[in-house]
C-alpha cells in the first residue's frame, strides 16, 4: 500500500530555511515528482543528483553531506510513496556456461572438481592465446627440387624479438606437464591434441607447438 504523499513533507522542510534552500528543495521535489509520474522507482542519490545537476540543483556531494539530510529525507519520502528505492540496485551479470554447468551438479565434491577443471581450462586457453601472440609461424611454400608439386618445407617457428620471460616459460611447461594432465585426467595423442574422456579440449598441434617453443629456448 502506498505511503503518504511527500507533498506534506516538503511543506515542513521548507519552514524556517533560507530562500536558496527553498529553491533547492523545490527543484528536488519537482525532479522526484517527474520520476514518479514516469513510473520510475529510482530515487537514489546518484540518479536524482545527476538530473538535479543538469537543472542547476543540488549536487551529489551537497545531498550526501551532513547539511543535506533534508534532501535525503525528501528522496526517501518519494521512494516510500512510489514503493521505489534510494540505493542504486545492483545488477548481477548474466550466468556463464560454466555457472550453468556447475549449478546442475548436486554433488559438492564433483562440483568442486569440475570447477577446478574449468578454471584450469580457462587458464590454459589464456596461456595458449599468449603463445599465439608471442610467436610467428613462417612457412616456405617454394617447390622442392625433383618434385613437380608444391610442398611445404623448412617450416620453422620463429620467436618474436621479445624473448619469453622465465615465468612465461614455466607457465608453458606447466601447461603440458604430466603432473597437470594426470591430475586433470587428460590425455594427449601423437598429433598434440588434448582430450578429456574423449572430448577434445585443444586442437591438434597444441602440445607439439609448445614443445617446439620450449625446445627453441633450451637450445639457446
Amino acid at each position: 500500500m502506498a505511503n503518504i504523499n511527500p507533498d506534506g513533507l516538503i511543506i515542513q522542510l521548507m519552514k524556517n530555511v533560507s530562500t536558496r534552500k527553498k529553491r533547492s528543495l523545490e527543484k528536488l521535489n519537482n525532479i522526484c515528482r517527474e520520476q514518479y509520474e514516469r513510473g520510475s522507482k529510482d530515487f537514489s542519490v546518484v540518479t536524482i543528483a545527476r538530473i538535479s545537476t543538469e537543472h542547476d540543483g543540488p549536487s551529489e556531494q551537497t545531498i550526501r553531506n551532513k547539511a543535506g539530510s533534508d534532501y535525503r529525507a525528501l528522496l526517501k519520502a518519494w521512494a516510500d510513496y512510489s514503493e521505489g528505492y534510494t540505493t542504486k540496485q545492483k545488477t548481477n551479470p548474466p550466468p556463464t556456461t560454466a555457472d550453468t554447468i556447475l549449478a546442475g551438479i548436486s554433488d559438492p565434491t564433483i562440483r568442486a572438481l569440475v570447477g577446478v577443471t574449468i578454471a584450469e581450462n580457462k587458464k590454459l586457453k589464456n596461456e595458449n592465446a599468449l603463445l599465439k601472440h608471442q610467436t610467428i609461424l613462417t612457412i616456405d611454400m617454394r617447390a622442392q627440387q625433383n618434385n613437380s608439386a608444391l610442398q611445404i618445407s623448412n617450416s620453422e617457428l620463429i620467436s618474436q624479438s621479445e624473448n619469453l620471460l622465465p615465468t612465461e616459460l614455466s607457465a608453458l611447461e606447466h601447461a603440458i606437464s604430466n603432473d597437470l594432465f594426470s591430475y586433470q585426467g587428460w590425455t594427449v595423442d601423437a598429433q598434440g591434441r588434448v582430450k578429456n574422456k574423449g572430448m577434445q579440449l585443444y586442437k591438434a598441434g597444441y602440445v607439439t607447438a609448445i614443445k617446439k617453443i620450449l625446445s627453441s629456448y633450451s637450445n639457446r
